[in-house]
């Protein structure tokens, strides 16, 4: 049980440094756009800004306001959709945050965040929970010993704010104070907040996909296992049937008995011997027939055949058919009537065909 333990744990988090390593080359080759929201003189208006290799105004007139917990365009300028998967950089005036100095000894330049989280609520009137805050980069002083300026607000003023900008499906949100004056502008500027909006979610997705990858392929292997085994049961039984069909063949040969397709003609040569041809039935009957009679009907099935006519003398007629090699048992199917034109009688026989082949001369 410990060493599943201990495999899963180690699963877990090759699957989380994974995903993290494929988010970072995804946004190396991604490269998103960045964009800067400067707080002006106004309260609640933004200059919006995009970074680029030269850094330039969107617009001079490119503004979003905050209104009712959005963020609102003026003077036409469609901003809102570029921001869009773009990386944000909240920068809020100074007039929003208290700036605190501090002297600290050089050794702890590494742990800046975690001192001032433990003093913060003796530096400024919030409790860490309620704070946000930022540490500016030391900066060396006598007596081995650094200067840390600390930039913070009440966290209830970040957060609508951030919230908003999370409508717009940023990337990533940054908040930063801006400089106080006098002071140079980029460099001082201080994060106070930063949230990855996306990451986190891109995060479970990829974690999802590197699960899901192995499982389908498993699924995949077993799959293709049962049809190779399925595809080999009907090719091995392929096999054994041809095998059959030789081995009866080759006894077929052996013992001289002929192929199946003369086993066929043997066997329709029998058959066309058992039946009757219509023609050589015809022309026994008409050299068997006395010349006063001739025929209005004549039918072949089933070995028998039944002929209708009008003869001078229908009763002589059974003798002569009984007299052929062709026929056999001859008799009435239906009485016999006096034929409407003339002395004859209208008949109606039927009799018994054996099959008769005469020999060809």
């Amino acid at each position: 049980m410990k060493f599943l333990a201990d495999f899963t744990s180690w699963l877990l988090r090759w699957i989380d440094d994974a995903a993290a390593a494929a988010l970072s080359i995804s946004g190396v080759l991604r490269r998103p756009k960045k964009f800067q929201l400067e707080e002006q003189a106004e309260d609640n208006v933004f200059a919006v800004r995009r970074n680029r290799r030269r850094s330039e105004a969107l617009s001079p007139t490119a503004t979003l306001s905050f209104e009712d917990g959005r963020f609102a365009e003026n003077t036409g300028a469609r901003v809102r959709s570029q921001l869009a998967g773009a990386e944000i950089e909240l920068i809020l005036a100074a007039r929003r945050f208290m700036f605190r100095s501090l002297e600290l000894p050089k050794q702890a330049s590494g742990f800046l965040d975690a001192i001032v989280r433990a003093q913060v609520d003796r530096l400024t009137p919030w409790t860490p929970s309620q704070v946000a805050f930022g540490c500016g980069a030391p900066t060396e002083m006598t007596g081995g010993r650094v200067g840390v300026t600390v930039a913070a607000t009440a966290r209830s003023s970040v957060i609508p704010l951030v919230s908003a900008l999370e409508l717009l499906a940023p990337d990533s949100i940054v908040v930063s104070a801006a400089p106080e004056a006098g002071a140079e502008k980029a460099r001082n500027r201080i994060v106070v907040f930063s949230q990855q909006t996306k990451r986190e979610r891109r995060m479970r997705r990829m974690r999802q996909i590197l699960v899901a990858a192995p499982v389908l392929a498993g699924l995949a292997a077993l799959a293709a296992t049962a049809a190779w085994f399925y595809v080999g049961a009907d090719l091995e039984t392929a096999r054994l049937q041809v095998s059959r069909q030789i081995a009866e063949r080759r006894v077929a040969l052996l013992s001289g008995k002929g192929s199946v397709a003369e086993e066929a003609a043997t066997a329709l040569a029998q058959r066309k011997r058992a039946t009757a041809a219509s023609v050589i039935v015809l022309d026994s009957l008409s050299q068997a027939l006395p010349d006063d009679t001739y025929l209005t009907q004549l039918q072949l099935a089933d070995g028998k055949v039944q002929i209708s006519g009008i003869t001078r003398e229908a009763a002589s007629l059974i003798r002569i058919i009984e007299q052929t090699d062709q026929f056999k048992h001859a008799t009435f199917f239906a009485p016999t009537t006096r034929a409407p034109v003339g002395n004859g009688e209208q008949f109606h026989i039927e009799a018994q065909v054996t099959p008769y082949f005469p020999a060809v001369q």
